[in-house]
């Protein structure tokens, strides 16, 4: 039925699904596809249906597969699905969420499911076909070895060894022995969801308005959550942007009004970050992931002797904290460091080149002379950007040798690893321009061409290459007999929708996407005395991003697992610690501006010092009081939390003094772990009125 990447690579044709097979797929809907390697033997391939089929006594996952036969007898693909009621049940082992018909959003429980506000009594409809793929992902993740199964079966893998409690997935994974997992697309839904995301149907949509609550309801809150942080950026940046078009038009000679403008947008910074909480709370809230604590098993690629975990009792690898710690001082933090002096000795070949280009038009003084002045910032600005490329491969594979357990933990290491690269590689040569050759308009020119060019590759990069990859494979596709590859989704008959899905491209999640939001965020603010146009750029980019973005998540990439999330986690302290040093480069650039100078005469050096160290300090202060003034949670949120936390507390109390009476509270319906529950949001909280899509 698939053709395997390797074989799109070659333009090797492989027989499609032959008509009887797709005649049998006509009542079998599948929720996720896995793809087997050409490595896997038909043993293996049975064995993992088998397991998946098993019950959970027996070490399954209780879900239904079917094993995709193609014309020369190759069974490669397995479409796995599960009935309504075993996913709602599993959707209360996970501890899902839904709205109850009370108002209330709670823990799901199966015997409490006519309380649901979307119940039928088919049970359709009652989860998201995204929280339907998640929890079979889940259940997938969870199917662990028995003690009896010691090796895989059918497989000559030296690493295909099995232990009693580890996840049987990640092993066919770490052996190459399965090569893609993905959900698929509801291509009716998808549809709805291109007309009304990056189709500029509404004004509001041009700056930053999305159907976030229908992003949600298809991808998952991650994804959700990104594209909301990007809007809420989007529509921060319009206020810099109108001040600093009209100082760029108007005021360019002077420079006391672009202090002014300097000093608002290092605060305006806080405003943005201290409001994106506020909201954030605000969808964590209303999607149910606000304080909800999920046990983190064991990534994909941990390992370690084998042991008992304290906390679950079941076996699993055992790495000690001091070998990581080793690691991570001894082998990741040096090598950062040595990427970091090479981005040094980068830029200062790009100040080298520079030179020559300037003294060849001080001497010659010709239209062509003057165009080649600029050309090594354009080279720098692409270099930058291979740089971070191909530093980023190097800091994955760093993270991964530091063998993390959990998943966060490994994405927090990585963050560091690329913020710190990046930082340097991206801002040091504007700082050295600053305060080593303090030429402004040399750093607004330099700022400019970084800014401008960056973004311009970035999105040639983010969406060109992907469109022309998807055009090559449907041309390789058609000519191997795939005639439907180049149709819509929902043009595609069900029985060969996987087949298409299968030739996307994985979506990587959205690390790179705030990696560039985080160094744009830099450029505009760390720099905003001396070039206020920066939020002009960067608010065109970003319209630009949304559309581009919507795109690819609909017509290029596989649609991802949704992932829970309560907020960006770890950016936001990124995005807070970069508002700060914009403060000490900003008033660093105040200090040296010439207009400045002359208001402190007869000061000594010290005292000009001391002087721009009390403003700025006054600033950060200023800083610190708006992060206390503007509450993290919107107020109808932490009454509905408080309001909760009370309920619980009566229901617990009542239910340690009659424990087969009902609750205090009969219609909220509590459960026993109904510290968990989350109460209704007001209508206007919500972004779009629109039921999500499953």
């Amino acid at each position: 039925m698939f053709r395997r990447q390797k074989a799109q690579d070659e333009g090797e044709k492989e027989p499609l699904l032959d008509e009887g097979e797709a005649e049998s797929l006509a009542d079998f809907r599948p929720l996720v596809v896995l793809e087997f390697s050409s490595k896997t033997t038909p043993v293996t391939r049975e064995w993992m249906k088998s397991k998946i089929e098993a019950s959970k006594r027996q070490g399954g996952a209780d879900l239904n597969a079917k094993l995709v036969v193609a014309r020369d007898g190759e069974e490669r693909v397995l479409l796995v699905s599960a009935p309504q009621e075993r996913l709602l049940q599993g959707a209360e082992q996970m501890g899902l969420k839904k709205k109850y018909k009370d108002g209330s959003v709670r823990a799901f429980t199966f015997a409490e499911r006519q309380n649901v506000e979307d119940y039928t009594e088919s049970l359709e409809g009652m989860l998201t076909m995204s929280q339907s793929q998640y929890i079979i992902k889940v259940e997938l993740d969870n199917i662990r070895a028995l003690e009896a199964e010691n090796h895989i079966p059918g497989c000559s893998h030296p690493k295909a060894r099995l232990y009693k409690g580890k996840s049987i997935l990640s092993r066919m994974v770490s052996c190459h022995l399965l090569e893609k997992m993905y959900p698929v697309h509801n291509p009716e839904q998808l549809k709805r969801l291109q007309h009304d995301w990056y189709h500029l149907n509404k004004p509001k949509q041009l700056i930053g308005g999305q159907p976030i609550e229908t992003i949600r309801g298809y991808f998952g809150e991650s994804v959700a959550m990104y594209f909301s942080f990007l809007g809420h950026y989007t529509k921060a940046l319009l206020v810099p942007t109108v001040i600093g078009v009209l100082y760029y038009l108007f005021n360019e000679s002077g420079r006391n009004d672009f202090v002014i403008f300097a000093v608002f947008n290092m605060i305006w910074a806080t405003v943005f970050l201290e409001t994106w909480k506020r909201t954030s709370s605000a969808h964590a809230y209303n999607w149910g992931t606000l304080g909800r604590k999920v046990f983190e098993e064991p990534r994909a690629g941990f390992h370690g002797k084998l042991g008992v975990n304290p906390i679950t009792g079941r076996s699993e690898p055992v790495y000690p904290s001091w070998k990581r710690l080793l690691r991570i001082y001894c082998v990741s933090f040096p090598i950062v460091i040595l990427c970091m002096l090479v981005a040094v000795v980068v830029m200062m070949i790009y100040f080298w080149a520079e030179n020559i280009a300037k003294a060849k038009h001080k001497e010659e003084n010709t239209m062509l002379t003057q165009g080649l002045v600029l050309v090594p910032s354009i080279i720098y600005s692409v270099v930058i950007i291979l740089m971070n490329q191909a530093y980023r491969t190097l800091a994955q594979y760093l993270t991964k040798n530091e063998n993390h357990r959990e998943q966060s933990a490994y994405e927090n290491y990585l963050i560091v690893k690329l913020v710190l690269f990046d930082f340097v590689n991206c801002f040091l040569c504007l700082f050295y321009i600053a305060f080593v050759m303090q030429d402004m308009n040399y750093l607004r020119q330099s700022l400019a061409i970084l800014l401008i060019v960056q973004q311009l590759v970035g999105q040639l990069q983010e969406t060109l290459l992907p469109y022309l990859l998807m055009r090559k494979r449907i041309k390789k596709g058609e000519k191997s007999g795939l005639d439907h590859v180049s149709k819509p989704l929902h043009e595609i008959p069900r029985s060969k929708q996987a087949e298409v899905e299968s030739l996307m491209d994985r979506y990587e999640g959205t690390f790179d996407d705030y990696l560039e939001l985080f160094w744009q965020f830099g450029y505009v603010f760390l720099f905003s005395a001396v070039y206020p146009m920066a939020a002009f750029w960067a608010l065109a980019n970003n319209i630009m991003e949304i559309r581009t973005d919507a795109f690819k998540m609909c017509r290029i990439f596989q649609r991802p697992f949704m992932e829970p999330a309560a907020n960006i986690g770890a950016w936001q302290t990124v995005f807070e610690v970069m508002g700060f040093i914009a403060v000490m480069t900003n008033m660093a650039l105040i200090g040296m501006s010439p207009e400045i100078q002359p208001l402190l005469e007869g000061y000594t050096t010290i005292q000009k010092v001391l002087i721009f160290v009390a403003a700025e300090h006054l600033i950060i202060f200023i800083k610190v009081v708006l992060a206390f003034a503007i509450p993290d949670m919107p107020e109808w949120v932490e009454t509905q939390m408080g309001r909760i936390e009370y309920q619980s507390t009566q229901a617990l109390k009542k239910q340690d003094h009659h424990c087969s009476s009902p609750l205090p509270f009969p219609s909220l319906s509590l459960p026993l772990s109904s510290s968990l529950l989350l109460g209704p949001a007001p209508p206007h909280q919500v972004d779009d009125h629109k039921r999500p899509l499953s």
